[in-house]
C-alpha cells in the first residue's frame, strides 16, 4: 500500500519535491507470535526484508511504515495510526532524521519529542518503544568521507539521544556501527543507502539487541 503526494509548501508544513509512504504487514494470518512494528525511513525499507526472517525465527512477526514524512509532517501521525491500528503492538522500532532538512535542531527536538509522546499514548500498554539513531550523510566528493549535512545529522541524534533518555527509552546506534568502515557498507560514495554487506550488518545488529530487550523487559516484568 502506497501513498505519493507531489511537494507542497503551506505556512504549516513544507515537503519535498515528491513525498512517498509504504505500509507492510507480514505473516497477517499468524496471531500466534508478537508483533514488532518498523517505523523509518528508505533505510527501515532496505533491511526489512533480510531482518524479517532472522526476528520470525525468534519467534516476531514484523510489520513495516516507512516514509519521507519529516518529524513534523501531519500526514506521519495520520499514517502511523494507519500502522499501529491493526495490531497491539509487542516492539515498536522508530527513527525519523533522513528529511525534513528545513528545521533546525530545536525545530527536529521538538517535533520528536512530540512524536514520542504520541507513540507513548498510542502504542499497547505494556509496548517497548526502541529509538534508533540516524545514519551518516556521506559526501560524495574523492576524498571526503562525510558531507557537511552530517552535522546535522549529528546534531539530530545528540538531542534525540536527550529526548530518550528522559522517556527512559532504549537507543540502537546504528550511526556508531556503520560510521568506522562507511565506505565498504555504503551503496555508492555519497549514497546515504547500505549494500547487502551493509544490510546485513544491520540486520543482524538490529535483531540481537531487540531481542535481549524484549528478554529484559519479560524479566522485569515478572
Amino acid at each position: 500500500m502506497a501513498f505519493l503526494s507531489p511537494g507542497c509548501t503551506t505556512q504549516k508544513n513544507i515537503r519535498e519535491g515528491y513525498e512517498w509512504s509504504d505500509f507492510f504487514w507480514r505473516n497477517e494470518e499468524d496471531a500466534s507470535k508478537p508483533r514488532i512494528l518498523f517505523i523509518g525511513n528508505s533505510i527501515v525499507r532496505q533491511f526489512y526484508d533480510d531482518i524479517c526472517p532472522i526476528l520470525e525465527k525468534e519467534g516476531f512477526n514484523c510489520d513495516r511504515y516507512s516514509s519521507s514524512r519529516s518529524i513534523v509532517d501531519p500526514a506521519l501521525y495520520r499514517e502511523t495510526k494507519i500502522a499501529m491500528a491493526k495490531y497491539d503492538h509487542t516492539v515498536i522500532y522508530f527513527n525519523n532524521g533522513l528529511h525534513g532538512w528545513h528545521l533546525n535542531v530545536e525545530q527536529y527536538g521538538k517535533g520528536l519529542r512530540k512524536y514520542v509522546k504520541f507513540l507513548k499514548s498510542q502504542k499497547a500498554k505494556n509496548a517497548i518503544l526502541v529509538f534508533a539513531l540516524t545514519t551518516p550523510y556521506p559526501s560524495n566528493k574523492p576524498g571526503e568521507k562525510m558531507a557537511p549535512r552530517n552535522l546535522e545529522v549529528l546534531n539530530r541524534n545528540g538531542i534525540a539521544r536527550k529526548i530518550m533518555k528522559e522517556y527512559d527509552i532504549p537507543v540502537i546506534d546504528l550511526y556508531g556501527l556503520v560510521e568506522p568502515e562507511l565506505d565498504k557498507y555504503s551503496k555508492s560514495k555519497g549514497d546515504v543507502h547500505y549494500n547487502q554487506k551493509g544490510i546485513e550488518l544491520m540486520s543482524d545488529y538490529i535483531s540481537n539487541k531487540m531481542v535481549k530487550l524484549f528478554e529484559e523487559h519479560n524479566k522485569s516484568s515478572k
